[in-house]
């Protein structure tokens, strides 16, 4: 179990690492020419400026606690350290650069997400967005805070009054865009406004902080919702499985909401897309 102190230990430890990794992402945004590499498709693309940060994480991580276990977008650490299963050791969840495609253009919707598991469940979360100097922090039952002051979900309980978001890149994959078209659509109609900022990280933090009020998000990874999942929760958000049920982080499709109500409109919204062939279909 995560004793307060040992939260607390940590999050004492980790926090300048975040800074530092935000000032390393900073660095590499700036630049107008920027190393880009294409991972499994033409959408999916990496910068050296991922793996420097992600590299750097791990090895000051590991200097101070050896035992400590990695699971992490770029996996550059070769050891036996970085897992692809969550296990009751102390577990950092890594997302060096969320948003590469945002950071190579110099759209500021980025962010360094850090977030830790201890026996499975999440105790820590930090998100860094450098470019909009926006830090947030969350410790479990210690609230969520935007730069050192607390800050909270918004009240909004119905759709129409919602500001709401997806990611919208997901429609690139053959497999499951008919699937997401339909779900936009029928969330588009429905909301006062659907908005997309193509880093699921900074998506997050902004409905933690009450800029958005609900988001729907599904395939992606746990290093896309760790931190922010225990944001939201810590400012008084409610996080589920897309169907409702728990929340999982090694498999994260999620609604993540600021008020119940607004989470269970947005559900019944998403189980009625699913049940139609097509947009704008019966």
């Amino acid at each position: 179990m995560a004793t307060p102190q040992l939260i607390d230990e940590l999050f004492a430890f980790i926090y300048p690492l975040a800074q530092h990794a935000g000032e390393m992402l900073l660095e590499g945004y700036t630049k107008v020419e920027k190393q880009v590499n294409i991972k499994t498709a033409f959408y999916d693309v990496v910068t050296d400026y991922d793996s420097k940060i992600e590299e750097f994480l791990i090895e000051q991580i590991l200097a101070s606690y050896p035992e400590h276990k990695f699971i992490g977008e770029e996996d550059t650490a070769k050891n036996n350290n970085v897992t692809k299963a969550l296990t009751d050791a102390p577990t950092w969840i890594i997302d060096p650069i969320d948003g590469t495609a945002n950071f190579i253009k110099q759209i500021p919707h980025v962010g360094v997400s850090i977030g830790l598991a201890v026996n499975k469940q999440i105790v820590l979360g930090i998100i860094n967005n450098p470019v909009l100097k926006k830090f947030y922090t969350a410790k479990l039952g210690g609230g969520a805070f935007c730069n050192g002051k607390p800050m909270h979900v918004s009240n909004v309980t119905k759709m129409k009054e919602a500001y709401t978001s997806s990611e919208v890149s997901l429609l690139l994959s053959r497999e499951i865009s008919n699937t997401h078209i339909k779900r936009i659509y029928h969330i588009s109609l429905n909301a006062r406004r659907l908005l997309a900022f193509s880093s699921v990280v900074d998506t997050l933090a902004m409905v933690a902080a009450g800029n958005l009020d609900a988001v729907f998000i599904e395939h992606m990874y746990p290093w896309d919702c760790a931190a922010g999942y225990l944001l939201i929760r810590e400012a008084g958000g409610v996080v589920t499985h897309t169907y409702g049920g728990p929340f999982e982080i090694m498999k994260p499709d999620l609604i993540a909401a600021a008020t119940e109500p607004l989470r269970k409109e947005m559900e019944e919204l998403i189980r009625k897309a699913d049940q139609v062939k097509s947009v704008g279909g019966d």
